[in-house]
């Protein structure tokens, strides 16, 4: 091989080096942008929010909203959270508005058909743009109109300060609470008190429903909620505590009117024990409705002391 020979082939191959390595740069500058990023999905009973970190490349602001929105649209990849979106929800679009207010548009695929889990939903999709840093406060909309709660109040901008379900760190406690269960001629409520486990993964009030499905501990009492009420979902504002429950509960608590004034009020006097709650507004699906059984519980429901036999 002659010395002019050898010189062109080194060039070639220095060419081919060089462009391999600008290759590798170029790729690499794509995406040398990386950050972790809170997740928010549906806890395993639906009934709240939690967060699953995970690693998001993107170039711009706008890539990393995007990129964000997409990894929330494709689902956990624990099989214990729930979705926050259907898989053919469209993100349609963000608006940046300064201030770190933001603006992110769905298709009609993002609502639900129930207010109390779009709230959920809508707060998820918060409280993961916001965990980005770049982000201070959200509005979510649906073809261009604002979510609403069950009240038919609009949800506007919402910074994750303003959504209090859960702490960023996994916290537990032993707390006492008073139950309510019926006395063992199911005439009236008799107050029975239990220390239980809470974390801050799901509001007191979900643990108290929980605890009345379960059932009563002592033998002079009785039961009242079924073993198959399921409770979709509890939100309190302003001293209200809104319970969302499966339409089963009508048709799985019915019984007698002094047996339907017990359930709901069974209900109702456990969480006014709660110092945050005066009233309780009952949904079924999310929706109010007029009367269970007997009962009336489409308007707020307040403490009834009248209902209570405090000797058991």
């Amino acid at each position: 091989m002659t010395r002019n020979r050898i010189i062109a082939v080194a060039v070639a191959v220095l060419g081919l080096i060089t462009a391999i390595i600008c290759a590798v740069f170029i790729s690499y500058d794509r995406t040398t942008e990386k950050i972790s990023v809170d997740l928010y999905f549906l806890n395993e009973d639906g009934t709240g929010i939690v967060s699953s970190p995970e690693k998001i490349r993107y170039k711009t602001d706008d890539d990393l909203i995007m990129n964000t929105l997409e990894k929330l649209r494709q689902g956990p990849k624990s099989a214990k959270l729930g979705r926050v979106m259907p898989n053919d929800t469209q993100i349609t679009g963000i608006e940046f508005l300064g201030g770190g207010f933001l603006t992110v548009h769905f298709s009609d695929e993002f609502l639900s058909g129930d207010a109390s889990r779009d709230v959920l939903d809508v707060y998820a999709v918060v409280k993961t743009l916001c965990s980005t840093a770049h982000v201070s406060s959200v509005r979510v909309l649906v073809n261009g109109e604002t979510i609403k709660d069950r009240d038919k109040k609009a949800l506007e901008y919402i910074s994750a300060s303003d959504i209090n379900l859960e702490t960023e760190e996994y916290r537990s406690e032993l707390r006492k609470v008073k139950l309510y269960f019926a006395d063992s001629e199911a005439e009236a409520l008799v107050p029975e008190t239990r220390t239980i486990k809470i974390t801050d993964q799901q509001p007191i009030e979900q643990y108290l429903i929980n605890e009345l499905i379960k059932g009563t501990k002592n033998k002079n009492m009785k039961s009242l909620l079924s073993k198959k009420t399921v409770l979709v979902s509890v939100d309190v504002e302003e001293n209200i505590c809104y319970l969302n429950f499966k339409s089963n509960f009508l048709s799985d608590n019915k019984g007698s009117e002094k047996h339907e004034k017990l359930v709901i009020y069974s209900i109702v006097n456990s969480l006014t024990e709660l110092q945050t709650i005066a009233r309780v507004q009952f949904y079924m699906d999310g929706k109010r409705v007029e009367n269970f059984g007997s009962v009336g519980i489409k308007d707020y429901i307040e403490r009834n002391t009248g209902i209570i036999n405090r000797e058991g």
